[in-house]
């Protein structure tokens, strides 16, 4: 009889053995289904710097590409980053994340619950290694897309308003932009300067005067660009030369010596003048002057003379000189 009560209580317990690993595996396959093989694959720490976290609480997925290859392991505080998040990663995945690659939190579904989107980064560069830290970014809230529709809203608001005080001014006549509006002769002085003008630029189309030819004429276009591409070279040669003008545009000493020069040339005009020296005594002394005109013009009539002579004496050479043998 004891033996058949023992076997009866050891079945039992297989039994309720069975049992619980059955619902054991039962519960494993609820929480982890597709992805218990990653629950047992090696994990690798990356951190993340962002500076409002927004909600995002541990145990919060890690995607990238829309895939799960990770979860929040940590959310810590850090003077530098403001929010210093901490994700373990799977291995195999690590190789697909770049160091350009930047982590921003997300909303996902309609309870607002947070997870972790990283970026592809580039081909370019190197993948990521364990324990390295990427750049966060803050991902727009609705609540940020408020505060600045509010800031909009106000400035509108604003804008509205003085628009509204504008046109009540207007309404009363009050203004510049109301006398231009209720004064008709400023109508009129429009209409007669677009008469003018219209009437000057049919004068114009009309004549044959330089502002036509000027308009007209593309020989004139080509002049002028020519002029000016012959100025560029000229400026050219003479940025790249070594002659006289390159000296005097960058030499210093040349305006030196030319001031100088000036200055003294100043001092002699200066000096002639004041009657000072022998040429200001002539320029200044009229007697001196009147005696040197008598002794030019006296020196003139002998120069005169002499011409006079010497045609008489080449003309009767025997008047003046006697040739004799004997």
């Amino acid at each position: 009889m004891f033996e058949v009560k023992k076997q009866l209580l050891w079945s039992k317990l297989k039994v309720g053995v069975v049992i619980t690993i059955a619902v054991l595996l039962l519960l494993l396959t609820v929480f982890f289904a597709g992805g218990i093989e990653s629950f047992f694959s090696p994990k690798v720490k990356v951190y993340a710097e962002i500076k409002d976290v927004r909600g995002l609480r541990k145990g919060s997925p890690v995607w990238i590409s829309g895939i799960e290859v990770g979860v929040v392991s940590d959310l810590s505080l850090h003077p530098e980053y403001g929010t210093l998040v901490t994700m373990s990663i799977d291995r195999n995945a690590l190789r697909y994340i770049r160091k350009d690659t930047s982590a921003g939190v997300m909303t996902m579904g309609l309870l607002g619950d947070k997870y972790i989107e990283l970026s592809n980064g580039s081909l370019k560069s190197e993948p990521l290694k364990p324990g390295a830290l990427l750049k966060g970014r803050a991902q727009m809230e609705i609540k940020d897309i408020v505060d600045a529709s509010a800031g909009s809203l106000e400035k509108v608001t604003l804008f509205v308003d003085q628009v509204g005080r504008l046109l009540d001014k207007i309404d009363k006549g009050e203004g510049v932009v109301a006398k231009l509006l209720n004064d008709p002769s400023v109508y009129v002085s429009l209409k007669e300067s677009a008469d003018t003008l219209s009437a000057l630029l049919k004068n114009v189309k009309g004549s044959q005067g330089t502002l036509k030819m000027l308009m007209e004429d593309p020989s004139l276009y080509h002049k002028m660009l020519a002029a000016t591409s012959s100025v560029e070279e000229f400026s050219a040669k003479l940025n790249a030369g070594n002659g006289t003008l390159r000296m005097l545009a960058d030499d210093p000493s040349l305006y030196e010596n030319l001031s100088r020069a000036s200055q003294q040339l100043s001092s002699v005009m200066s000096e002639l003048e004041s009657g000072k020296g022998t040429v200001g005594a002539l320029l200044k002394d009229k007697e001196l002057a009147d005696e040197l005109r008598e002794a030019i013009g006296g020196l003139q009539e002998t120069v005169g003379e002499l011409k006079e002579l010497t045609r008489d004496v080449k003309a009767n050479p025997r008047k003046y000189f006697k040739f004799s043998i004997f």
